[in-house]
C-alpha cells in the first residue's frame, strides 16, 4: 500500500454526477454508502445559486424491505419521480461500494409523471465498473445520455449552427470558456444550437443533429459524443484547441470552412480580434528578449490545457517546453502524439510524487499545472501558475482561458510569472554533491527535494565550498 499526498480524479462516479448535474431536467438517483453524499456540498459551494444538487441518495445498507426507509432501489426510484415531477431523465450511478457489493439492478418500471402522463426515462450504464476514473466515466455517460435522446434525426438548420461541447461542472471557468466560445463564434456568423454538456436541456441533447458542425473545446468529456455524432448523422467536428492566438484562429477558420463562410469575413474577424482583445501575440512582440531567453517550463494537466498551453508557450511565447505530462492514463496514446510536436518531455503519470519527480528533473523556470503541483513549484523556488484541472481555487468571477480574451488572461499570468523574482531553478550547474549527501537528499519527500537542494547548495556556497557534503545538506535543514 501508498499513501499520496493526493489524487488528480474521483471516482467514475462522481464523473457521472458532474455530467448529469450539468444537464437540466436530469436527476440522478446515487446507490452509495449513506457517507458518500459529498456531491451536494460541493454542488452548493461551486454554483452559488441557492439550488439542491439534482442528486438523491439511495444509501447501500441490510435491512428489510419492509422497511420504509430509503434504501429500497425500486422505491428510492419511484420516490424521485414524485418529488421532482419536471424531471426527463433519472439516471441511476453507482459506486465503488455498490459496484464491489455484487448488487444486481432490478428490473423497474418508473411511475407516470402527472400532467405529461409518462414515466420519465430511466437511464443505466452496464460499463460502469470498479477502478474506473472519473473523466472516461463522464465521457461515456455524455455519450449514452446524448443516445438516449436519439429518436428522428431533426432536419439540419437553414442557416450555419454548431454545437459546443465543453467542460461539465466545476470546470475551472467553464461557464467563462462556453461564453468567449460563442462570442467568437457569433462574431463570424455562427449560432450555437446547443452547449453541452453545461447549460443544455434534455431536449437539446435530441437536437444536436440540427448543427452543421461540432466544435469540440474539451476532449475529455466530449470526444465519444461527437464521433458518434459524426458516425450515425456525417456531423463534422473542429478539435484544435482554443488555447492562445493560433489555436484560436486555427479553429475559427475551421469552423468558417465547415459552415461555407466567406474566409476573407473570417480572417478579418480574427485581425480585429488580434488588434483589440488578444494579448498574447503583442506580449510576446513587445517584451525583452531576456524574458523569454533560456527559460523553461514544465506543464501537467488534463488533456486540452497542457497541450493548448504547451503548443502556445512552446510557438507563440518562445519558452522552452522541458516536461509535459497528463494524468488521464487511458489518453496516453494520444496525449503523447500531440505533445511530441512541441516537447521532447512528453509523459504520462498519474501519482503525485512521480509527476513531482519529473518537474524537478526538468529544472523549469515556471511551473504550470493543477493545485497538486504548487508544493514542487515552491521546493524549486519557481513561480507557479494553476492553470489546469483540478485547481483549488473557485474565483466569484470566472475568467477564459481560450479563445482570445483567454489569451489576454494568459499573457497577464505570464507577466506577473515571469516578472517574480523566483527565477532560480533547481540542481544549478557548478556545485557537486557527495555520495552521503544524495543519500540523505533521497529522504527527503519528492516534493520537497527541490527546496532541499536548493537551501544545500546555497548553504554550501555561502560556506564557500563547492560541493554540497552531508553535514552542508543536514546544516541546511536547521
Amino acid at each position: 500500500m501508498k499513501l499520496l499526498r493526493g489524487v488528480y480524479e474521483g471516482p467514475q462516479s462522481y464523473g457521472i454526477l458532474r455530467v448529469a448535474a450539468s444537464i437540466r431536467g436530469v436527476h440522478t438517483l446515487l446507490r452509495a454508502l449513506p457517507g458518500e453524499t459529498y456531491f451536494r456540498t460541493l454542488y452548493g459551494a461551486h454554483e452559488r445559486t441557492g439550488e439542491m444538487a439534482p442528486v438523491t441518495l439511495s444509501p447501500l445498507r441490510e435491512g428489510h424491505d419492509s422497511s420504509m426507509a430509503p434504501g429500497n432501489l425500486a422505491r428510492d426510484l419511484s420516490s424521485v419521480v414524485r418529488r421532482h415531477p419536471k424531471t426527463e431523465i433519472v439516471i441511476l450511478v453507482r459506486s465503488e461500494a455498490s459496484l464491489l457489493s455484487g448488487e444486481t439492478i432490478p428490473i423497474t418500471t418508473l411511475p407516470e409523471v402527472e400532467g405529461t402522463g409518462r414515466p420519465p426515462e430511466l437511464v443505466t450504464f452496464s460499463w460502469e465498473q470498479p477502478g474506473m476514473r472519473e473523466t472516461e466515466a463522464a465521457e461515456l455517460a455524455l455519450e449514452d445520455l446524448i443516445q438516449s435522446r436519439m429518436r428522428d434525426r431533426p432536419e439540419r438548420s437553414p442557416y450555419p449552427t454548431v454545437n459546443v461541447f465543453g467542460p461539465p461542472i466545476f470546470g475551472p471557468g467553464a461557464a467563462a470558456e462556453y461564453a468567449e466560445a460563442e462570442r467568437l463564434l457569433d462574431m463570424v456568423g455562427v449560432e450555437v444550437n446547443a452547449r453541452v454538456p453545461l447549460g443544455a436541456n434534455t431536449g437539446d441533447l435530441g437536437r444536436l443533429p440540427r448543427a452543421w458542425a461540432n466544435v469540440l473545446l474539451y476532449r475529455e468529456v466530449g470526444e465519444s459524443a461527437t464521433l458518434y455524432l459524426q458516425d450515425e448523422f456525417g456531423m463534422p467536428r473542429v478539435t484544435t484547441p482554443m488555447i492562445g492566438a493560433a489555436g484560436t484562429g486555427a479553429a475559427l477558420r475551421a469552423v468558417g470552412e465547415l459552415c461555407q463562410l466567406d474566409p476573407k469575413s473570417v480572417q478579418r474577424t480574427i485581425w480585429a480580434e488580434l488588434a483589440r482583445t488578444a494579448k498574447l501575440p503583442w506580449y510576446a512582440r513587445l517584451e525583452p528578449p531576456e524574458t523569454f531567453q533560456d527559460r523553461r517550463v514544465a506543464i501537467f494537466g488534463d488533456f486540452t490545457y497542457p497541450l493548448g498551453l504547451g503548443y502556445a508557450l512552446a510557438r507563440e511565447v518562445g519558452l522552452e517546453v522541458t516536461a509535459c505530462g497528463t494524468y488521464l492514463t487511458h489518453l496516453e496514446r494520444d496525449f503523447l502524439f500531440h505533445a511530441h510536436t512541441f516537447t521532447e518531455g512528453a509523459f504520462v503519470e498519474d501519482d503525485p510524487d512521480e509527476v513531482a519527480a519529473r518537474i524537478e528533473a526538468a529544472k523549469p523556470d515556471l511551473v504550470v499545472g493543477t493545485h497538486l503541483e504548487e508544493d514542487v513549484a515552491d521546493s524549486l523556488g519557481v513561480p507557479f501558475l494553476p492553470l489546469c484541472p483540478p485547481v483549488a481555487d473557485n474565483p466569484f468571477v470566472g475568467r477564459p482561458l481560450m479563445g482570445y480574451a483567454g489569451s489576454s488572461v494568459l499573457a497577464d499570468d505570464l507577466d506577473h510569472a515571469l516578472q517574480d523574482n523566483r527565477t532560480e531553478s533547481a540542481g544549478e550547474a557548478g556545485i557537486e554533491w557527495t555520495n552521503g549527501a544524495l543519500q540523505e537528499a533521497a529522504e527527503v519527500p519528492l516534493f520537497l527535494r527541490g527546496r532541499a537542494r536548493r537551501l544545500a547548495e546555497e548553504h554550501a556556497r555561502r560556506r564557500g565550498s563547492d560541493e554540497v557534503t552531508r553535514q552542508i545538506f543536514l546544516e541546511s535543514r536547521f
